[in-house]
């Protein structure tokens, strides 16, 4: 059971939720916002729980969706290199400003959490409680703090400039402060409440299985996080040692790889790898994640309703190609498509590769269906005679599984690529089949016929089943696994029970890998590296680590790799300053051979301001000490 989701649950039902629109939310979630309301060993329950559930569904979904709800961490994702969306935001945009509603929405989250943790800190001291849990409570306020502070600083705060420190209650009049500066911030803010949660005998070192609690790994591993981002890489590694201490540890109980796609099941959510995470439940009113309605591809619903996903987030292309090529047992290489199609390069149109994508008209050597041949024919009418030559009518398919066949096995875990099998239902059922993506479809459910292809010629094999990109017969583009339920394993479709990892222990070793890279200590970031890719069984090169250029390369997509779809990419291209290079300079969002897809959105850089967030203007205008965020117009 998920003591803390029911503990919030109780939270909520309880107390009375009424808005504010100054910089810190004065009734979030809980009526416990001055001194004379925390009163009882229940308060502090409330209190803490308040905190907790502040860190839910951080954005919101309407720029880049098909509708406006709230979002979990993992949509970070989609403003970084490892994801796309189908919408447009107007953060990629040339007209850019401190007006959009996503700067606006993140400084009004974090203060809300901020708030929450302040009046905790304050409040609880006072009530007349068992010593211990008093103390274990503030600890957890503390590391929570600490959460939001260092996201402030690191998306408005970085090049100096801070961001505001409030560390005590306050009424909405006193919510007028400026910036304190970034590193005193880190040093005298974030790293000291961790350090005082690090130095709480009553906080635990680890909970496994997880509760959804802070514990003293997960304080340990925060404040590595933020060493490596002050720079202090010694300090950060001596952390990221202690998170290991704390009794934390890659999940891999088989020694198979697919102990990385059991990660991401409810039934390992809790595991020795789980640091941190935001947990959910699954029930129809609101306290479950919403993984399958915005990542699952059309096909994959729930048992609960007729509704079926959006599919409205997608693996961008670079992503996809970025997993490895396997050689033999000691070597991989970069994925390059010229290895499978020689003729790749010579189509200099990446719109006409589209030539290769194309599913077969035969099987065995017999049409499959007229039908399917003339959706096939428009595809390839499209295009020029000379292109049109390199379509093969039985093997075009074969030819592109080829160049997924070898790959770093957590390519298959985590995107759905083309023309391979995924466990979906069948419309408006809950009778479960196995699809296989293919394009192009014919019919607007996005798959050839609503029950099954073998409807359009019984000699198909019993497990021939067609699924296209939802939202548009002419989308062929990634699709995510990660998180997503297969079948009818969830019974909602937009309140999943699995839980979102803030952080884990492969996210450690990495950053531990990254802060050694600094040091230029390749051997022991190749290390690191290597209990990454050990348990999915590929190769970690030397070559890989030759010298310090390329070993920071390298870990940086091992990040890549390993977490995307977690909401980690975004922070780490941010920090990193590579945003424009593995985002905006591709140029836009893009089908899986290259060509813009049928939402044509481009993609603008505006400049290197956009490495720090500006304060929003909304901010701005009700508080006069707060200054400007240079390179924004105001």
């Amino acid at each position: 059971m998920k003591r803390l989701i029911f503990l919030t649950i109780i939270a909520v039902m309880l107390i009375h939720i009424a808005a504010c629109t100054s910089l810190l939310d004065q009734n979030p979630h809980n009526s416990l916002t001055s001194g004379n309301m925390w009163k009882t060993e229940e308060h502090a329950d409330q209190g803490v729980a308040g905190i907790y559930s502040a860190l839910k569904d951080p954005l919101s979904s309407s720029e880049i969706a098909s509708e406006s709800v709230n979002l979990g961490h993992y949509a970070f994702d989609l403003y970084g290199m490892t994801m796309d969306a189908r919408g447009s935001s107007s953060m990629f945009q040339a007209s850019a400003s401190p007006n959009i509603d996503m700067f606006a929405r993140i400084w009004k989250w974090c203060y809300t959490g901020i708030h929450r943790a302040n009046n905790a800190i304050a409040y609880i001291p006072d009530i007349d409680m068992n010593a211990q849990k008093k103390a274990r409570l503030i600890a957890e306020s503390k590391v929570l703090r600490a959460f939001f502070y260092m996201r402030l600083n690191e998306l408005y705060g970085s090049d100096g400039l801070g961001v505001p420190v409030y560390l005590e209650p306050i009424s909405p009049t006193d919510a007028n402060r400026g910036q304190t500066p970034e590193a005193e911030v880190w040093a005298n803010v974030i790293i000291k409440d961790l350090t005082d949660a690090i130095n709480e005998p009553a906080l635990p070192d680890n909970y496994i299985p997880a509760t959804g609690r802070i514990s003293k790994g997960a304080a340990y591993a925060f404040r590595g996080r933020v060493y490596l981002l002050a720079k202090e890489y010694n300090k950060a590694i001596l952390d990221f040692a202690k998170v290991g201490d704390c009794g934390y540890k890659l999940y891999n109980p088989t020694n198979q790889p697919s102990d990385y796609k059991q990660l991401f099941k409810v039934a390992q959510e809790r595991c020795e790898e789980m640091i941190f995470s935001v947990q959910y439940i699954e029930t129809p009113t609101g306290f479950g994640s919403k993984f399958q309605k915005y990542l699952a591809a059309y096909q994959q619903g729930a048992k609960a309703g007729s509704l079926v996903p959006n599919t409205d987030f997608r693996v961008s292309k670079n992503m996809a190609e970025l997993y490895e090529t396997i050689v033999d047992a000691n070597t991989v290489k970069p994925f390059t498509w010229s290895d499978y199609i020689p003729e790749w390069e010579s189509i200099t149109d990446p719109a006409q590769r589209k030539v290769f994508f194309i599913r077969d008209t035969k099987l065995n050597g017999m049409e499959i269906h007229p039908q399917i041949t003339n959706v096939i024919n428009r595809e390839l009418n499209s295009l020029p005679s000379a292109v049109q030559a390199l379509y093969l009518k039985e093997g075009n398919e074969a030819r592109i599984k080829a160049a997924f066949a070898n790959r770093d096995p957590r390519l298959a875990y985590n995107v759905i690529t083309p023309y391979s099998d995924f466990l979906g239902r069948l419309r408006n059922t809950i009778t479960t089949c196995w699809y296989t993506y293919r394009f192009p479809v014919y019919n607007r459910n996005h798959n050839d016929e609503p029950t099954s292809d073998r409807n359009l010629n019984p000699l198909l094999p019993a497990n021939y089943y067609s699924s296209g990109c939802a939202n548009a017969i002419s989308d062929f583009c990634y699709l995510a696994r990660k998180f997503v339920g297969e079948g009818i394993e969830y019974e909602q479709m937009d309140h999943n029970p699995v839980d979102e990892p803030l952080i884990r222990y492969a996210d450690i070793l990495l950053m531990w890998a990254e802060a050694l890279v600094e040091l230029n200590d390749l051997p022991g970031a190749m290390a690191k590296v290597k209990q990454i890719r050990d348990r999915i069984g590929i190769p970690t090169m030397a070559s890989s680590f030759a010298n310090q250029t390329i070993a920071r390369n390298y870990v940086r997509d091992e990040r890549r790799r390993e977490l995307m779809t977690e909401g980690i990419n975004y922070f780490d291209e941010l920090r990193w300053r590579t945003l424009k290079e593995t985002k905006f300079d591709q140029g836009g969002t893009y089908t899986v051979w290259g060509g813009p897809n049928t939402t044509n959105i481009v993609f603008q850089w505006i400049g290197d301001h956009y490495y720090t967030w500006p304060v929003p203007r909304a901010e701005v205008e009700m508080n006069p000490n707060l200054q400007l965020t240079p390179g924004w117009h105001y």
